[in-house]
């Protein structure tokens, strides 16, 4: 690519994104809705009404935004200074899981203790950290095992690793990267080509996989000019998307509704099937750009709703996602806690949906007003400075 290109990829926004922000806040609070068991508000999600689901949404929009967030800087100070941003990010991102995974590990352990309740450590793959504690502490480390429900981040953390020379390459040989991103993906698929996970299995999101998704959303931020052009496209792919659209709606009816819809007919089922989520199976990825597709169409990129006053909390939240995704996956657990514990009603699961939803939308705002209190505050003089003016 020349550096005209190079350059052309990294021109800033002309205005923030907000899509971006709302679309990740929804996501991690439909995250959290089907992260709980028996929860019959989890159809509010999109899970249920096609398929794919909210994680397709958070890794393209987190591929997307590392794109505004660390390209620039490495176009400007060089591959080293990126590079090293990155994989800051990476260990922070490491440290949250791992800290996720302490608080979640030390309350399930209470729980058991005092209720007398082995089921909860069954159910959260938390036995197998008693079974053998060192060995088990050592993959926790190495992103080997993990309880249930916390499978994204170690994905993210291998993505923000990797994304360095992703970056570089998209921003040097996008076509090419961007081919490549596409072969190990649909490579993966193919060959079952997994890591391993403690003490058995492979990893439930496909690093390998998933990163295409990532890339992506990368790519389509840094060479918005080669995606195809809506204005002439528009009348053909909006009908084509809304119609695969229903289609993924059909599929999901099939399979929660059994006997109200035909069944497709056996050859055309068996072509289909299984939609596999682990490997990111092409009909999933087509239903989300289907999906976003429209809504880039459809949703202006600073539309007045989305910093609305019911809108803003979403949006927040999504600017604080991973904060917020920590702290929905400990709120899941107490969820499904309650819910097994003492009582299952509509009425109870209602509470908590409700009740999660709104301390993840607090804790955002904390969080953001915070982060803006520190960018107020003035920084304290270097020592040298101090010297030079007293």
């Amino acid at each position: 690519m020349t550096s005209a290109g190079s350059e052309r990829a990294t021109q800033p926004a002309s205005q923030r994104d907000y899509r971006l922000d709302f679309f990740r806040g929804v996501a991690l609070l439909f995250i959290f809705l089907n992260h709980i068991p028996g929860n019959d508000f989890s159809w509010i999600t999109n899970k249920h009404f096609g398929i794919s689901d909210a994680t397709e949404i958070f890794v393209f929009v987190s591929g997307y935004s590392a794109a505004i967030a660390y390209s620039r800087r490495m176009a400007s100070d060089g591959f080293r200074a990126g590079a090293m941003r990155m994989i800051r990010r990476a260990g922070t991102i490491y440290l949250a899981h791992i800290a996720t995974f302490l608080i979640l590990a030390v309350l399930t352990l209470w729980v058991s203790r005092k209720y007398q309740d082995i089921d909860s450590l069954v159910n959260t793959n938390l036995l197998t950290l008693l079974v053998d504690p060192p060995m088990a502490l050592i993959e926790a480390l190495l992103l080997g095992y993990r309880p249930m429900n916390m499978d994204v981040l170690p994905m993210y953390v291998l993505l923000m690793l990797c994304f360095p020379w992703g970056l570089w390459g998209l921003m040097h040989y996008p076509r090419t990267t961007i081919a490549l991103s596409g072969a190990i993906w649909l490579a993966a698929g193919q060959f079952g080509i997994n890591l391993m996970r403690y003490p058995t299995g492979d990893w439930y999101f496909n690093p390998l996989a998933w990163q295409f998704l990532f890339m992506l959303g990368a790519f389509m931020r840094l060479y918005p000019q080669d995606m195809p052009r809506p204005e002439k496209f528009d009348r053909a792919l909006q009908p084509l998307a809304i119609l695969y659209l229903l289609f993924g709606l059909y599929l999901a009816s099939t399979f929660y509704w059994p006997g109200l819809l035909p069944a497709l007919p056996p050859v055309l089922h068996d072509l289909i099937h299984p939609i596999d989520k682990t490997d990111l199976d092409v009909l999933r990825v087509l239903h989300f750009l289907a999906a976003a597709y429209l809504a880039s169409r459809w949703i202006e990129p600073a539309a007045g709703w989305l910093t609305s006053r019911w809108a803003r909390p979403i949006t927040v939240t999504g600017q604080q996602s991973l904060p917020i995704f920590c702290f929905g996956i400990l709120l899941a657990f107490s969820g499904r806690w309650i819910l097994r514990t003492y009582d299952a009603s509509l009425t109870t699961q209602f509470v908590i949906s409700v009740g999660g939803i709104a301390f993840m939308m607090i804790a955002a705002d904390m969080l953001s007003h915070y982060a803006a209190y520190r960018r107020a505050r003035p920084k304290p003089a270097g020592l040298g400075k101090a010297l030079a003016t007293s």
